[in-house]
C-alpha cells in the first residue's frame, strides 16, 4: 500500500471517518534538482492520496526537510533554497497549504575518507480526510479488468502542468466514488513494470501488457502519474483520460 488510511477512534458509536497520509519523495531526483525533486515530492504525495481514493481538495502538507551542513560558503544554501522554492510552486500550483514542518541542515558527516552529505531532501507528507466508503487498495481486485494508465502533462522544463493535473485528479476521484476504478497505483521512479508488479502480487494475479510500448517505457519514472485497474465493461465511461 502507498497511504496510511486508519478510522478515527471514536469513545461511543461509529464512524466511518478516516484520516489519510502518504509520502513523496525520491532521492535520485532530489540529488539530480532539488527543484524538481521538491516539486515531485509534492506530486507524489498527491497522487498517492487519490489513487487510495481520496480528495485531493482537502490535503494539507506537512514537510520534513534534511540537507548538508550550512556554513558561510553561500553555494550551501542553494539547495534548500532550491527545494523551498520547488515546494512553493508546488503548493501555489495545486492551492493547497503546508500547515507544518521539520527542518535539519546537519546532514553532514565525516569519516577517513572526507566529507559524507546526505542528498537535499524534502519529503512531502500528505494528509486528508475521507469516509472509509471510498477507499481503494492497489492490489489487483479480478481477471479480466483493463489496465489504464493516467498521465499528466509536463511543460518543457519537465514540471506538472497543474490545472489540468488538477483537473484529472478530481475526475478520477469521481470515477473511483462511481465505482468504475477497483484498484490505483501511483508511479515512482521505478515505472510501469514495477507499479502492475506490485499490484498483480497481493491477489497472486499476472498482468499481460497488450500495447505496442518501447520497453524502456515500462520502466521510465511517472512521478504523478497513476495507473488503474477497471472492469472491462467500464473502460469507455471513464471520465478521467
Amino acid at each position: 500500500t502507498q497511504s496510511m488510511v486508519a478510522k478515527l477512534p471514536v469513545l461511543e458509536g461509529h464512524t466511518d471517518t478516516v484520516t489519510m497520509m502518504s509520502y513523496g519523495f525520491d532521492p535520485y531526483l532530489s540529488s539530480w534538482s532539488p527543484y524538481h525533486g521538491a516539486v515531485y515530492a509534492v506530486v507524489s504525495s498527491v497522487a498517492k492520496i487519490v489513487a487510495a481514493g481520496g480528495d485531493y481538495k482537502k490535503i494539507r502538507f506537512t514537510f520534513q526537510e534534511y540537507f548538508r551542513r550550512m556554513s558561510s560558503d553561500p553555494t550551501r544554501w542553494s539547495q534548500p533554497f532550491a527545494a523551498l522554492l520547488g515546494a512553493y510552486n508546488a503548493q501555489m500550483g495545486f492551492g493547497l497549504p503546508s500547515i507544518g514542518g521539520k527542518d535539519s541542515m546537519s546532514g553532514t558527516f565525516d569519516d577517513e575518507h572526507g566529507e559524507i552529505n546526505v542528498p537535499p531532501t524534502l519529503v512531502s507528507f500528505a494528509v486528508d480526510v475521507n469516509s472509509c466508503k471510498n477507499i481503494i487498495t492497489p492490489e489487483f481486485k479480478k481477471a479480466g479488468s483493463k489496465i489504464v494508465e493516467f498521465k499528466i502533462n509536463r511543460d518543457n522544463y519537465d514540471l506538472p502542468d497543474y490545472a489540468a493535473t488538477m483537473d484529472q485528479y478530481g475526475k478520477l476521484h469521481q470515477d473511483i466514488l462511481d465505482g468504475k476504478v477497483l484498484s490505483a497505483y501511483a508511479l515512482d521512479r521505478h515505472g510501469i513494470a514495477a507499479a502492475v508488479s506490485k499490484m498483480a502480487f497481493g491477489n497472486q494475479l499476472g498482468v499481460k501488457i497488450e500495447h505496442n510500448l518501447d520497453e524502456r517505457d515500462l520502466f521510465a519514472p511517472g512521478f504523478g502519474d497513476i495507473i488503474c485497474e477497471v472492469p472491462a465493461d467500464k473502460v469507455g465511461e471513464l471520465s478521467v483520460t
